[in-house]
């Protein structure tokens, strides 16, 4: 399928344009085979009595940009704060949550407990 072309004679604004049509007529011909594909899905799902959402569930009818809203991993939105879990002899609080802070990093290393230092406990 690939064909040969010497390269070694073209310019650099030549090889860009080149790369710049090819992009291009890559986007059109995945935005036709998405299309494409989309129809036949559509299709094949009415044939079910389904719509694509009906068959794929809500998430379908979102563009994956807006689905994951630039988060990474399918990391959930945070709901809120979250309430502290310890406190510090300065009145220092931390949740438990993520890289334990320097203060109480200090005390364990000192032999201190971290239950000892646990706000309802």
């Amino acid at each position: 399928m690939a064909r040969t072309v010497n390269l070694d004679e073209w310019t650099v604004p030549e090889l860009t344009a080149l790369i710049q049509d090819a992009e291009a007529k890559r986007d059109e011909k995945m935005e036709g085979a998405r299309q494409s594909l989309r129809e036949e899905m559509e299709s094949r799902a009415a044939e079910l009595g389904l719509s694509i959402e009906g068959l794929l569930g809500s998430r379908a009818a979102a563009p994956r940009a807006q689905q994951n809203s630039g988060r990474r991993g399918g990391a959930r939105k945070s709901s809120g704060t979250v309430a502290a879990k310890y406190r510090g002899p300065n009145g220092e609080e931390w949740t438990g949550r993520g890289r334990p802070p320097k203060w109480l990093a200090e005390l364990e290393a000192k032999g201190g407990k971290r239950e000892d230092h646990l706000i309802n406990g």
